[in-house]
């Protein structure tokens, strides 16, 4: 019976491994080119970057939940580094707000402001429709099963 998962060690068998190689160099590619024209389209339209609009976004999944920083850290696809800098300016500009947790005063949450909320569901509404044409040139039936595939790579492999 043909077993689905790659080979136990790559290395001996070449094909394979020129396989994952042009597939690796693919999605780094297109991930590449996907997110700079989501940052291109965000900075035009709202002003914000890629960055303000994932943390909005994290904000959203947890609504209304505050998050800690830690967590929302944690939880962002875009870079991590300096994540207070990015933050604090978000608190400037007034689109989030950080308190001290309720019940552990050394945990620091976040949360939306209002001002927040509201730009993040009209980015919400623009970012979808700039999928749907970034992406559409592919049936959903291809969306799905690539999205399939892409959750099969990340469950089998150390990915995060």
């Amino acid at each position: 019976m043909a077993s689905n998962q790659p080979p136990k060690n790559p290395a001996l068998d070449q094909a394979a491994q020129s396989s994952y190689l042009k597939l690796w160099l693919e999605l780094a590619r297109t991930s590449k080119t996907i997110e700079q024209q989501m940052e291109e389209r965000l900075q035009t339209e709202f002003n914000q970057s890629f960055a303000r609009f994932d943390v909005l976004s994290q904000l959203e999944r947890f609504d209304p939940e505050r998050l800690p920083m830690g967590v929302l850290a944690g939880n962002l696809l875009a870079s991590k580094g300096n994540i207070t800098r990015l933050i604090d300016r978000m608190i400037k500009d007034e689109l989030i707000d950080r308190k001290p947790s309720p019940q552990d005063r050394r945990i620091i949450q976040v949360g939306f402001t209002n001002q927040g909320r509201q730009l993040f569901k009209k980015m919400a509404q623009a970012h979808a429709q700039w999928s749907s044409e970034i992406l559409g040139g592919i049936t959903k039936k291809d969306a799905d099963r690539m999205l399939k595939m892409l959750r099969t790579l990340q469950a089998t492999s150390d990915i995060d």
